[in-house]
């Protein structure tokens, strides 16, 4: 599995295999496969091939998530304040959710 770099003062709250969905041309979507990463002060997805990072929000750029399913799949869906959302989905997605509330990241909708 990838790791991250911490930062000073930064502590890893979760982490887990998941999948990324990635939208192409606004109605398809691409996914890569990789962990995600919940910290103290970000979320990160690395890729599982390239061991590299898809994408890294801190947490004061997260809106919120959003929960949902696509076909037999439940997905977390995460807000940005520029509009912009990051689809994720896999086995730890409950764990996901609880991660993501103990950073201090609302459920949107609640």
């Amino acid at each position: 599995m990838a790791a991250i770099q911490l930062q000073q003062g930064e502590r890893l709250i979760g982490q887990g295999m998941m999948a990324y969905w990635e939208p192409v041309w606004g109605h398809s979507c691409d996914t890569c496969s990789g962990t995600v990463f919940v910290t103290t002060q970000r979320v990160c997805f690395c890729l599982s091939m390239l061991h590299s990072v898809e994408f890294e929000l801190a947490l004061s750029e997260i809106r919120g998530f959003a929960t949902g399913r696509h076909l037999f799949f439940t997905k977390v869906v995460l807000y940005d304040w520029s509009g912009k959302t990051f689809t994720l989905t896999g086995f730890p997605v409950k764990k996901l959710q609880g991660w993501l509330k103990q950073a201090g990241v609302q459920k949107i909708g609640e």
